[in-house]
C-alpha cells in the first residue's frame, strides 16, 4: 500500500505539529533546490569536462544519456513509498556527486548515472509529499516548490564559474554531496506526521489507467516542450540576429528568469482564479508567445516572446502535478508517469534537432509549438476539466 502523509481527523492539530510540518516543508524545499542544481549540472560543466578529457561529441552526449537513463529508472520506482524514495534518492545523490569529484573518464558516467537515479527518486517523491502535506493549498505549494527548483537550476552556471575561479570544481561537487548528506540526516531526524495507509480510495474514474495515461502524455508533452525551448532558443536567436546577439545576455537566461518569476506569481494568481482556468489561459498564452518568437522580425521581439513564453509555461507543470496527485497517490505503481516526463525531455529536443538538420531550426521549433497545442487539446479529457464542465452544465 502506498504510504501517504495524512493527519487523523480525530486528532487536533496543535502548534508543535504545525511547527514540525513547517520544518519538514523547509527541508523539502531545500532538497528541491539541490535537485535543480544537479539537474542543470551537465550543461555548464560538460564543456569543461570535454576540454579536460578531450572528449568527442558522442562521448560528451553519453554523459547526458547516463543521467537521463538513471532519472528514468528512478522515476519508475519513486512513488511506491514516498519517504523511502526520498531518503534513497538523497543517498544516491550524495554517492554520485561525491564520486564525480574523484572518478576519471570514462568512470565519470557512473557518477552521473548514480545521481540521476537519485534525482528520479527524489523529484517525484518530493512533489507528492508536499502535495499531501498541504492538500488544501496543493497547487500553490507545488508552484512555489517548482519555483525553488528553477532557482537551483539557474544558479548552477554561477556556481560552476565561482568554482572555476577558485580552481576547485571538485570542491563544489563535494559541497553539493555534503549538502545532500546533511539534508538526509535532518529529514531522518525530523518529526514526520503520522504515516497511515490511504484507506479512502479515489473514485474509479480518477484512478483509472486511462487517466494516468492522459497525465503521462501531458507530462511528456510539457517537459519536452520546456526542454526544447530552453535548449534551442539561444541558438535560434544567435542564428537569426548574429550581428546584434553579441551585445545581449543569453536568451535562455530570460526564459528561466521568467519561468521562476511566473511560478512565484502563480501562487498568488490562484487566490483569484481556479486551477482549470489558469491552466487553459497559460497554455493559450504560451502558444501565442511562441508564435511571436518564431515570427518575430527583430531580436527584441524574440526576447519579448521568450519572456512571455516563460511566464506562460510557469504554472503548467505545477498544475498538472496538482491534477495528477490524486490518481498517482491512489496507485503504488504510478512512477512510470513521471518517467514519461523524463522521456519527453529527451525525445522532443532530439526531434527538434533532427528536423533542424534537414530543414531549418525555425521548422524544428514547430515541435514545441505542436506540443503546446496538444497540451490544450488533451486537457479536455482530464477528470478535473470534465467535472468542471458538468458542474457548469
Amino acid at each position: 500500500m502506498l504510504e501517504e502523509v495524512t493527519v487523523n481527523d480525530s486528532e487536533t492539530v496543535n502548534a508543535p505539529r504545525n511547527v514540525s510540518i513547517r520544518t519538514l516543508l523547509v527541508l523539502l524545499y531545500c532538497v528541491f533546490a539541490l535537485t535543480g542544481v544537479l539537474t542543470a549540472l551537465p550543461g555548464p560543466w560538460l564543456p569543461i569536462l570535454s576540454k579536460k578529457w578531450m572528449l568527442t561529441d558522442t562521448q560528451t552526449g553519453s554523459v547526458i544519456a547516463a543521467q537521463f537513463l538513471g532519472n528514468m529508472i528512478g522515476c519508475v520506482f519513486a512513488v511506491r513509498k514516498l519517504r523511502s524514495s526520498l531518503f534513497l534518492g538523497l543517498a544516491l545523490m550524495l554517492l554520485g556527486t561525491c564520486g564525480l569529484a574523484f572518478l576519471r573518464w570514462p568512470a565519470l558516467r557512473v557518477g552521473f548515472f548514480c545521481y540521476g537515479i537519485g534525482l528520479g527518486l527524489s523529484i517525484p517523491a518530493t512533489n507528492l509529499l508536499v502535495a499531501t502535506l498541504l492538500p488544501a493549498r496543493r497547487a500553490v505549494s507545488l508552484s512555489l516548490l517548482n519555483c525553488v527548483w528553477g532557482v537551483g537550476a539557474i544558479s548552477c552556471p554561477t556556481l560552476i564559474q565561482i568554482a572555476q575561479r577558485f580552481g576547485s570544481v571538485e570542491g563544489m561537487l563535494l559541497a553539493l554531496g555534503l549538502g545532500a548528506g546533511i539534508l538526509l540526516i535532518l529529514l531522518a531526524a525530523c518529526h514526520w506526521p503520522e504515516l497511515v495507509p490511504n484507506t479512502q480510495p479515489y473514485p474509479r474514474r480518477t484512478s483509472s489507467l486511462k487517466h494516468l495515461l492522459i497525465f503521462a502524455v501531458l507530462f511528456f508533452l510539457y517537459v519536452g516542450a520546456e526542454t526544447c525551448i530552453a535548449g534551442w532558443i539561444t541558438i535560434y536567436a544567435q542564428r537569426s540576429f548574429a550581428e546584434f546577439y553579441v551585445f545581449t545576455p543569453s536568451t535562455v537566461t530570460y526564459f528561466w528568469a521568467a519561468l521562476i518569476l511566473g511560478r512565484a506569481a502563480s501562487a498568488y494568481v490562484l487566490r483569484w482564479t481556479g486551477e482549470s482556468s489558469l491552466y487553459t489561459a497559460s497554455v493559450a498564452l504560451g502558444l501565442g508567445a511562441l508564435v511571436l518568437v518564431l515570427e518575430g522580425h527583430s531580436l527584441a521581439a524574440i526576447i519579448l516572446g521568450t519572456i512571455l513564453t516563460g511566464l506562460a509555461l510557469a504554472p503548467i507543470f505545477p498544475l498538472l502535478l496538482s491534477f495528477a496527485s490524486g490518481p498517482l497517490l491512489s496507485r503504488k505503481n504510478g512512477g512510470w508517469v513521471f518517467a514519461c516526463a523524463a522521456l519527453g525531455g529527451a525525445v522532443l529536443p532530439w526531434a527538434t534537432g533532427k528536423i533542424s538538420t534537414i530543414y531549418s531550426l525555425h521548422s524544428g521549433l514547430m515541435i514545441p509549438l505542436a506540443a503546446l497545442f496538444s497540451l490544450l487539446m488533451v486537457s479536455f479529457w482530464l477528470p478535473h476539466f470534465t467535472e468542471r464542465r458538468q458542474a457548469l452544465a
